[in-house]
């Protein structure tokens, strides 16, 4: 593999009090970008999906396309000041870019390690979640979305989901355009909308059940890929 020495790297996993509690091995984006050469790699395009700003919170959302010889693969990435460390919160936009295009390049190498780009890292180590809630309470979800660059696409802070508001247009429309990636449109986004929440209409739907929806969906690749953190 020309140039890459450095695919696969080992982390320390930390609590929220700095003690490291684990390690866990991860693929850098330079890795991945050298073995996608080495396997025919074509083409990338990126495009940007979201320009953060103060109505979303600061996310940044951008779609990757990656070319190679076997196919052509496709992956999402966002960056907000909620999924980044302190020291990327300047470099939103470019850090969104690089973890779309590491989700794609990912499944066009077909590799199932999380890349260390896509994770929030603060110092050596990172949360249970990606992110650094300020509230503990808040840590329910602590489950294995952010494997892949997933999220809350219009600003949906871990903080803000659980307070029982309502879905937010914003949030609707994100799901409706994730469903509609899968085929499913219309009438069949609806009923499964709303079989996912049990609710019997889509203005009963809390944010909260749409964040957590958002993050499956994006999260819902095969599970190979499926490792904890």
């Amino acid at each position: 593999m020309s140039g890459n020495g450095n695919l696969v790297k080992t982390i320390e996993i930390k609590d929220r009090q700095g003690h490291v509690i684990a390690t866990e091995e991860v693929v850098t984006y330079a890795g991945l970008l050298s073995l996608a050469h080495d396997q025919g790699l074509k083409k990338i395009e990126t495009s940007l999906v979201q320009i953060p700003d103060q109505t979303n919170g600061q996310l940044a959302v951008f779609h990757a396309v990656v070319e190679t010889k076997t196919g052509i693969y496709k992956g999402h990435g966002d960056a907000s000041p909620e999924n980044v460390s302190s020291r990327i919160i300047p470099h939103i936009i470019r850090m969104a870019e690089t973890r779309a295009k590491a989700r794609a390049l990912r499944d066009a190498v077909n590799i199932g390690v999380v890349a260390m780009e896509e994770l929030n890292l603060e110092g050596n180590g990172r949360s249970g979640n990606g992110n650094f809630p300020k509230n503990p309470q808040n840590q329910h979800d602590n489950r294995n979305h952010d494997i892949r660059s997933r999220s809350r696409p219009e600003g949906e802070s871990s903080e803000s989901a659980g307070n029982g508001q309502l879905m937010t247009d914003a949030q609707r429309r994100y799901l409706y355009r994730l469903l509609a990636e899968r085929k499913i449109e219309g009438d069949d986004a609806k009923a499964h909308l709303l079989q996912c929440t049990g609710v019997v209409s889509l203005e009963q739907i809390t944010k909260a059940q749409a964040s957590t929806l958002i993050d499956e969906m994006v999260g819902a690749t095969k599970s190979a890929e499926e490792v904890p953190f």
